[in-house]
């Protein structure tokens, strides 16, 4: 296997971790929509977004316009 390929499995495995938290987190607290639209500080929906956002990143980099 690849490096390319072992990273992207690797960041593969963390989104799903990542989103099987975030089910767990919503099943033991319910689901605040006010909290996801804005968190506050140090919320679990705050760290939440910021891991997925840079996992995503990593996988599909943003476009750079010339």
């Amino acid at each position: 296997m690849d490096a390319v390929s072992k990273e992207s499995n690797e960041l593969s495995a963390k989104r799903i971790a990542l989103q099987i938290s975030f089910k767990e987190y919503n099943e033991t607290n319910g689901f605040s929509y006010q909290d996801w639209v804005n968190p506050p500080a140090g919320h679990f929906y705050e760290a939440y977004k910021n891991e997925l956002e840079e996992i995503n990143n990593k996988m599909a980099p943003p476009l750079q316009y010339q």
